[in-house]
């Protein structure tokens, strides 16, 4: 009967093990499931700021083109000048276009915009017990106390005297 560790009043201590082992897994729980899901969080809004990024450095090189092709092309710059103080050349005239800004919102602008990116995927909370229990901090804090009272309880109440 020395393989059960029976004490003295006969009860086997084994229960313990189970006991303790629950306790740790429930605090590992309570502990490893939120960071997790503050690192989904961050993974989440590292991936919407590269987005932003790409976005930004593709409308700078639109930009930069622009700004070299005003500078090196004469034709471009003229047509930006009576744009911008909204005149035309004389025995020409302005076409109008269905679907166009007004002449009033007209802006050298609209000449290098550069469409918005594609929308970030979500962030999306874990469902189910786990992920609904662990989101609370409340919860947590509850289930903490437990899985620390379970592994207290196996420490205390299953340890065993040996008698020779």
């Amino acid at each position: 009967m020395d393989d059960q560790k029976i004490n003295q009043e006969g009860r086997s201590s084994l229960w313990a093990i189970p006991l303790m082992c629950s306790g740790l897994c429930i605090l590992a729980v309570c502990v490893l499931v939120p960071q997790s899901e503050t690192n989904r969080k961050l993974v989440a809004e590292r991936d919407k700021l590269k987005a932003d990024l790409a976005y930004v450095q593709q409308q700078l090189s639109v930009n930069d083109q622009f700004l070299q092709n005003v500078g090196t092309d004469p034709d471009l710059a003229e047509r930006l000048a009576q744009r911008q103080m909204k005149e035309i050349r004389e025995g020409a005239s302005v076409l109008e276009l269905k679907g166009q800004p007004e002449a009033k919102q007209m802006s050298p602008f609209l000449l290098v915009s550069v469409g918005t990116p594609p929308p970030a995927t979500a962030y999306v909370p874990p469902t189910g017990i786990v992920g609904t229990i662990c989101g609370d901090a409340r919860d947590r804090l509850y289930l903490s106390g437990v899985g620390l009272f379970m592994v207290a309880g196996g420490l205390v109440l299953g340890a065993s005297t040996r008698n020779g």
